[in-house]
C-alpha cells in the first residue's frame, strides 16, 4: 500500500507539472502575439489561452480534487489475514511506515497471535506500539523488528496506536465453528451469573479495621483490572508501577477526585470510600489503559470482598 506521505508527494508533483505546462503555453502565446514589431506599453496585456490549455487545466485540478477526496474519504485500510504457523501461532509482518501495513489484520479468537512490526519511518510518534485490550505497550527501534504477542479470548475488534495516538490500525478477531460450540457448551453447564466476563486471575481483598484493601500492578496495564468493592466502607487500593512508560505514570479517578503520580518501582496507597453503588473507571494520564471498581451494596455478613481482572 503507497504510504500517505509518498502519495501526497505525487499530488504535488502532478500539480507542478500542470502549473509548468500552463506557463509553457502562456509564454508561447505571448511569443506569438509579440512576435511582430509593436509600440511598447507599460500596460499588462490580457492573453487568452487557447480552449485546448484552458480544459486541459480544468480536468487536471479536478482529478487531483478527487484522488485527495478519494484518499481522505473512500480509501478503505488495507486488510490481511494472518498466516498459522506450525507452532500453531498465527503471525503477520506489519510495516511501521507513515502508518500501518496492513492497518488491519484478520485473526482467529482463542489462537495465539503473533505481530512483527519492522519499523522503517524514523517519526518519533512511530517509536511505540500500544495494544490496550492486550495490555501492550512496546517500543519499536528504527530498523529492526518487534515481536508482540497475545490471544485474543473473545471474537471483537481490538485497535493498536502509535504513542501518541495519532496512527492506528486494527485486530478483527474471528470466532471459529469450534470456539463457538465450547463456548455454547460451557454456558450450559454454568449456572446464570449477574455479569458474564472471562476471568484470568482471582485474588482476595481482606478487610482490615473496616478499611478494603488490595495490591494493583501496574505493567502494561492494570492487573487486575476490576475491583470489587462494598459501599460505605473504607477502600485502600495500591499501586506498585513496574512499567517506565509515561502514560501509566499517572493514575486518574474522577468520580473520587484522585489524580496520583506512580512513582517507578514504588508502592503508591490511594484511599476513598464510595457512598454509592456503581461502576467507576481509573484510567492513565493519558486514559489509554482502563480499569473499573465496581462498588456493592453493603452485606454486613461478609467479610471478605474478591477483585477479579478480565478483559472488556
Amino acid at each position: 500500500m503507497v504510504n500517505k506521505t509518498a502519495l501526497i508527494g505525487s499530488i504535488a508533483s502532478l500539480g507542478i507539472v500542470f502549473s509548468i505546462a500552463s506557463g509553457e503555453a502562456t509564454a508561447q502565446k505571448s511569443h506569438d502575439t509579440h512576435s511582430s514589431p509593436t509600440v511598447q506599453t507599460n500596460q499588462f496585456q490580457r492573453i487568452d489561452q487557447p480552449l485546448e490549455n484552458k480544459i486541459a487545466v480544468t480536468l487536471g485540478g479536478l482529478g487531483l480534487i478527487g484522488l485527495q477526496l478519494w484518499w481522505f474519504l473512500l480509501s478503505k485500510p488495507k486488510s490481511q489475514k494472518a498466516v498459522t504457523t506450525g507452532g500453531n501461532v498465527q503471525e503477520v509482518t506489519v510495516s511501521v511506515d507513515g502508518g500501518y501495513d496492513p492497518s488491519r489484520i484478520v485473526v482467529q479468537a482463542g489462537i495465539p497471535v503473533r505481530l512483527k512490526f519492522e519499523r522503517k519511518d524514523p517519526s518519533s510518534c512511530l517509536e511505540q506500539v500500544v495494544i490496550p485490550d492486550f495490555r501492550i505497550a512496546a517500543d519499536l527501534p528504527l530498523n529492526q523488528v518487534t515481536t508482540v504477542e497475545f490471544t485474543p479470548k473473545q471474537a471483537g475488534t481490538y485497535l493498536f496506536t502509535c504513542g501518541m495516538n495519532m496512527f492506528r490500525g486494527e485486530i478483527h478477531a474471528e470466532a471459529s465453528d469450534i470456539q463457538s460450540t465450547v463456548i455454547k457448551e460451557e454456558k450450559t453447564m454454568k449456572e446464570p451469573q449477574p455479569k458474564s466476563f472471562s476471568s484470568i486471575d482471582e485474588h482476595e481483598t481482606t478487610v482490615e479495621q473496616r478499611i478494603q484493601k488490595t495490591t494493583i500492578n501496574v505493567d502494561k496495564g492494570y492487573a487486575p483490572n476490576h475491583v470489587v468493592v462494598q459501599a460505605g466502607q473504607r477502600v485502600q487500593l495500591n499501586f506498585l508501577r513496574e512499567n517506565p512508560s509515561n502514560c501509566l505514570a499517572k493514575l486518574l479517578i474522577p468520580e473520587f477526585g484522585v489524580a496520583a503520580d506512580l512513582p517507578l518501582n514504588q508502592l503508591t496507597s490511594i484511599e476513598f470510600t464510595p457512598e454509592k453503588p456503581g461502576e467507576y473507571a481509573f484510567t492513565c494520564g493519558m486514559k489509554m489503559f482502563r480499569g473499573a471498581i465496581s462498588v456493592q451494596a453493603a452485606d454486613a455478613s461478609e467479610e471478605k470482598v474478591s477483585t477479579q481482572i478480565h478483559f472488556s
